[in-house]
């Protein structure tokens, strides 16, 4: 039996994390707060790794405490690490202090396939590096996609372009049924966002136009 994520939402951004559990092993996906409040709810199970979509600070918040804490390996894609300054940045001129960030990374690539076959897709737009991660009917899906909406790409790094054809990669690639877990608010499912989302649905992937999303 695959986990399934819980979804703990935290920091002053309503951000949610995900912890995926399987026995005495878990993975924690995008720890963008209260680090003792995710600490406890991985208890006296081991961390495995934690996982940053992206390296915007409401995301990778609680990365460097719970890190240091568990001795888990954190996880991102190479283009967000290597940048990682620049984006934190972001924090700064929303009025909070940019965090610490772990020490060290190991890198993830598209198509790579983690723990209990958890699937790396890159999903690049909001950020260079963004991530989705593919598990058994859900995607966890960062700030890419979002129920009724998609994430932002007017910002520093950001690439409309590169957005649209990660969303519309998403729609052609992933089961319609599968349910969309996001960075932000609540569910959703791939099917739904494909047909509805008023902000890039399948039809806009037709065309290739990032115009819409500006």
């Amino acid at each position: 039996m695959r986990p399934t994520p819980l979804r703990l939402t935290v920091g002053p951004l309503m951000s949610n994390s995900y912890l995926l559990c399987d026995g005495p092993e878990c993975l924690l996906v995008d720890p963008g707060g209260d680090p003792e409040a995710l600490l406890g709810a991985v208890g006296r199970r081991r961390l495995r790794a934690v996982i940053a979509t992206h390296m915007h600070f409401d995301h990778v918040w609680g990365a460097r405490r719970i890190v240091d804490a568990t001795g888990a390996t954190f996880m991102v894609h190479r283009a967000d690490w290597e940048i990682a300054g620049d984006l934190l940045s972001l924090a700064e001129e929303l009025g909070f202090s940019a965090p610490e960030i772990p020490r060290s990374a190991e890198f993830l690539e598209d198509g790579q396939v983690l723990w209990r076959g958890l699937r790396v897709i890159h999903a690049p737009g909001h950020t260079p590096g963004s991530l989705c991660l593919m598990g058994d009917g859900f995607l966890l899906t960062g700030d890419t996609l979002f129920a009724g909406s998609v994430g932002r790409a007017d910002i520093p790094w950001s690439d409309p372009d590169a957005l649209l054809r990660s969303v519309c990669r998403i729609y052609r690639e992933v089961p319609h049924h599968y349910t969309i877990l996001p960075g932000h608010g609540p569910p959703s499912t791939v099917g739904a966002e494909a047909e509805h989302n008023p902000v890039i649905s399948a039809r806009a992937c037709g065309d290739r136009s990032s115009s819409a999303i500006l």
